[in-house]
């Protein structure tokens, strides 16, 4: 897989001062771009998120697909981009009602909670039931890992992003960086959505930790294999058991350790 060219939209060049032992020079520095854009839904703000600004249309859209705000890119109606206003405007094919939702209009970084009531993801996350057949070996995710390494050109120009990639067991079908973990999983399924690409027979590929409401937007996308380099919590390994989705985690060099439904990684 080809690397992502940095684009001026997500990094900028600085000056810094660098320090190492007793000497002190003077450099450009390339550091990611935040920007706060809001997700205005026919006319009503949804939220708020602290994001790379890059890819938006897939990040609004697979946010709202993630909070169970529309089912998939055929909801949309018109989206646009309002880079003067920092807003993603999106208009659906059909009214949705907010006021029974219970999401909130929040400031978030994509790295923690999207918003959506403990109960209601549990609920969503027990009863949706991952039934793909796909099985991957364990040389085809050491290799989908190292090629996923290479992949991003700002993490290795900044340091500052999270990563997520679609993957086909032989290779990288599609891959974003965020500064937001749970962004990056958006876009990818954002992408994938407004592009036609199906998630049922793939497998995910993370940078970051894995926690319930991470794997919930994996789960509702019907995911069977999540790989992340990081770690899982505890509720997510129990939640991917009982959906039935093969959770892998500190894919690093040649090892990794499964978390549950092990017989999709083959030998």
């Amino acid at each position: 897989m080809m690397e992502n060219a940095l684009t001026p939209v997500e990094a900028e060049a600085v000056e810094i001062v660098k320090v190492r032992g007793n000497r002190r020079t003077r450099q450009k520095d390339l550091v990611v771009k935040e920007a706060i854009y809001t997700i205005v839904v026919n006319g009503t703000k949804v939220t708020s998120l602290a994001c790379t600004p890059s890819d938006l249309e897939s990040l609004a859209v697979g946010f709202l697909m993630s909070e169970r705000v529309i089912n998939s890119y055929a909801d949309v109606q018109n989206i646009s981009v309002k880079g003067d206003e920092c807003a993603v405007e999106v208009e659906t094919r059909g009214k949705i009602e907010f006021s029974a939702t219970g999401r909130i209009a929040t400031i978030a970084s994509g790295c923690g909670s999207t918003g959506s009531p403990a109960g209601r993801l549990l609920e969503l996350l027990r009863a949706w039931k991952v039934t793909s057949k796909l099985t991957v070996s364990a040389c085809s995710i050491v290799t989908l890992v190292k090629d996923f390494q290479k992949a991003s050109g700002l993490f290795r120009s900044t340091g500052g992003v999270h990563s997520a990639a679609i993957c086909e067991p032989d290779g990288i079908i599609l891959f974003k960086d965020d500064i937001g973990r749970h962004n990056a999983v958006d876009k990818v399924f954002g992408t994938c959505s407004i592009k036609g690409i199906p998630t049922k027979d793939k497998v995910l590929l993370l940078t970051g930790r894995v926690s319930s409401d991470v794997l919930m937007k994996a789960v509702l996308r019907e995911m069977p294999i999540l790989v992340s380099q990081s770690a899982p919590t505890h509720l997510a390994m129990g939640l991917a058991s009982e959906s039935g989705m093969t959770l892998v985690g500190f894919a690093r060099g040649e090892g990794m350790n499964i978390y549950s439904h092990e017989w999709r990684i083959g030998a």
